[in-house]
């Protein structure tokens, strides 16, 4: 887990920063380190960005009809772009980044795979576009690696007090560009507001637009006060259901949020979206109200997240630290949330039959607020923290057989909470009878005997 602290401000010590020639070429220099900071930021930001240009992408090729008639692939940044840089290449070319330490430079190389791979991913998952370049409106921001090579170390930090310390990035000027009478290194201090001990970390990742900064550190192993095992089911009605026969059921909005949500969403869809009367064509020109509609539907809608997530946090770290062994059924939340194909007519062209898709859309709602993906996601990252084990079992008939006696059929759900085994007379809340289910497969599975 990382850790992200308040910058309160930065101080420059040492030689004047080198930030490249005029177009005079002319060379200059700076000792003003709000200057430097946008100036690191800057560097970062374009080698991200030359790099990002290289990735490939598809191309659709229409005809004089404007259809889609072929794809071809060609980099980001277009058919002509040039080949990729060294670090050592573009600081040469570029005059302006010779001075940029190499241990921010060498970031954006990791960092943009990283996010070009989850971007490719996400899209073949969800869809949507493949991952841009960073914008300087979007904010500035560098990485920079803690310990890059060798024995030297950047992005150093030194406590100064009880909730105060300081981080020192140290660069420095090329020779042919060190200013006369004086030496060629400098060092960056900024100053930080720190509410706890600093544990060791591998990069600073530095937001200079909000003014913070994070340190990238090893998540911490979970204590673990338990050795048990348990199965949970996954359900509608409760987010989760254990084989003890608890339930834990995710915080909802309440019906006043919800209320104001569709209120705004329904005054947003009457306000003008591009500003009409200046003469705008885009959203970005939006009437003042909308932007402030559309400001406190993000704000009303983040709190309601920020509340699911943190549930979602403390029931995984109480289940990790209880358990050794936690099975769960392996669903295709993607599936079946699909919405149902429309039924066509036959008797009337162009109209449908009943299909079911208001029905489902309420499914569909009633799973994704209970973020089922990122419930297993987070419950396993933190089981592998803590040295368990997730077991992921089939889910077929887990709901329909008796934990008692095995049977097997649909007519022992007599309704969505209820189960009743017509074979030996057993009973038991359905969701729990699932858990003991899933719970027994993955003990077969692994060899641990039954349930």
């Amino acid at each position: 887990m990382s850790q992200k602290v308040r910058i309160d401000g930065v101080k420059h010590i040492g030689a004047s920063v080198f930030l490249g020639v005029d177009h005079c070429n002319n060379p200059c220099w700076t000792r003003n380190p709000e200057r430097i900071m946008v100036w690191l930021c800057d560097g970062w930001r374009t080698r991200f960005n030359q790099r990002r240009e290289q990735k490939p992408c598809n191309i659709p090729v229409k005809n004089d009809s404007g259809e889609i008639v072929d794809w071809i692939e060609e980099p980001l940044g277009g058919p002509d772009v040039s080949e990729l840089l060294s670090d050592k290449e573009a600081r040469l070319q570029c005059s302006w980044m010779a001075a940029v330490p190499s241990s921010i430079l060498a970031t954006s190389n990791r960092l943009e795979d990283t996010e070009w791979s989850a971007g490719i991913k996400r899209k073949r998952t969800i869809g949507g576009r493949v991952p841009g370049f960073k914008s300087r409106r979007r904010g500035l921001g560098f990485v920079c690696w803690y310990h890059p090579s060798g024995n030297f170390y950047n992005a150093v930090f030194h406590k100064t007090g009880r909730k105060s310390g300081v981080v020192v990035i140290t660069g420095m000027n090329p020779s042919r560009w060190v200013k006369p009478g004086e030496k060629s290194h400098w060092r960056v201090i900024i100053h930080v507001r720190v509410s706890q001990p600093i544990r060791p970390y591998t990069s600073v990742h530095v937001d200079w637009t909000n003014k913070t900064l994070v340190f990238v550190n090893m998540p911490l192993p979970l204590p673990r006060t338990g050795d048990g095992t348990i199965g949970l089911d996954r359900g509608c009605v409760h987010a989760l259901a254990s084989s003890d026969g608890i339930f834990m059921d995710m915080p909802k909005p309440s019906k006043a949020e919800l209320k104001r949500l569709k209120y705004l969403q329904r005054r947003m869809a009457r306000q003008d979206r591009t500003n009409e009367a200046r003469g705008g064509k885009t959203a970005k020109l939006a009437s003042k109200r909308r932007r402030k509609a559309l400001s406190e539907f993000n704000a009303l809608q983040g709190l309601i997240v920020r509340r699911r997530n943190d549930w979602i946090e403390k029931t995984t770290t109480s289940l990790a630290k209880a358990n050794v062994l936690v099975a769960m059924e392996d669903l295709d939340v993607k599936a079946m949330t699909k919405r149902p194909k429309p039924r066509p007519d036959p008797d009337n062209p162009g109209r449908y039959l009943h299909n079911g898709a208001k029905a489902k859309a309420g499914l569909n709602r009633s799973i994704l607020s209970n973020n089922w993906s990122r419930l297993m996601k987070r419950l396993k990252d933190k089981m592998d923290a803590n040295g368990g084990r997730l077991v992921i079992v089939p889910a077929a008939y887990t709901s329909q057989t008796c934990h008692q006696c095995g049977h097997v059929a649909s007519e022992n759900r007599d309704s969505q909470a209820v189960f009743h085994c017509v074979e030996c007379g057993y009973e038991a809340n359905a969701d729990v009878n699932a858990a003991m289910n899933i719970l027994g497969r993955a003990l077969r599975k692994t060899g641990g005997g039954t349930a």
